[in-house]
């Protein structure tokens, strides 16, 4: 499958969520890989979108899934409603704020994930 494309669907998860909510998730998180990709300070390029584990669910999705190429990992230092993407270049984790750079989104089923500067 392409880049930008769901690589595994767990059965029977995508009765819950609608498809075009889903599908504007996924557009979501794509614009937020293409922003840390221009935008990281390491250079890196991303690898993993980090969303609560309520998130993950209520979108039909399941740790380990590819959505455009970022490996989903349930967070539970991620708000509801919000996601990060981490990179392959980014130091190991200290949990002080102010080395902590991170893509955040809205991430809500019923609505469009937002990445920053693109609401209207």
């Amino acid at each position: 499958m392409g880049q930008g494309a769901v690589e595994r669907i767990p059965p029977g998860t995508m009765g819950r969520v609608s498809v075009e909510a889903s599908g504007k998730n996924m557009r979501a998180v794509c614009q937020a890989k293409e922003v840390h990709d221009r935008t990281c300070v390491w250079g890196g390029k991303a690898n993993e979108v980090h969303l609560a584990y309520f998130d993950v669910e209520r979108l039909g999705w399941e740790e380990g899934d590819l959505i455009c190429g970022l490996v989903v990992v349930g967070d539970s230092a991620v708000p509801t409603g919000r996601m990060r993407v981490t990179c392959d270049a980014e130091p190991a984790p200290d949990h002080s704020e102010e080395e902590t750079v991170e893509e955040v989104v809205d991430a809500v089923s019923t609505r469009e994930l937002v990445t920053p500067g693109s609401r209207n």
